[in-house]
């Protein structure tokens, strides 16, 4: 019985996983990324206390560790894309131009708010392990 439990849960995760994105093609990952740095830039701007920023910047960490195999993976399969930041955005993610766009001066806000807190413990622990987190894109 356990075992048919647990074969169960394992095709509801998939399953659930394959509807939710999850996918390594391009355009999926990229959605995912842009979807994660848009809530981490909404969160630090609501964010008005050092615990609030660390708690902003946590949860970004751990949506970003769950992205990054499926990032590697992407980078690996279109090493083309590596490159990809800014006005320098291929034709097939012209949907994403605009927003990539938006996010920018969003980002210089994000970096007073990073500044302002920057050095109480519990920020500069969540950033550690931000940087840590996003450092693995690059192993």
């Amino acid at each position: 019985m356990k075992r048919f439990l647990t074969i169960c849960m394992l095709a509801g995760l998939l399953i659930a996983f394959q509807a939710c994105g999850g996918g390594n093609d391009p355009k999926s990952v990229m959605g995912d990324y842009l979807t994660i740095m848009d809530g981490y830039i909404g969160d630090m701007e609501k964010s008005e206390t050092a615990e609030q920023v660390a708690e902003a910047t946590n949860n970004c960490a751990d949506r970003m560790e769950a992205i990054v195999p499926r990032m590697k993976a992407m980078m690996e399969a279109h090493p083309e894309l590596k490159d990809m930041r800014g006005e320098n955005v291929p034709e097939e993610f012209s949907e994403y131009s605009e927003k990539i766009k938006s996010m920018g001066p969003r980002m210089m806000g994000l970096m007073g708010k990073l500044m302002q807190y920057g050095n109480d413990p519990v920020v500069k622990e969540a950033n550690q392990r931000f940087q840590k987190v996003m450092s693995s894109l690059k192993d």
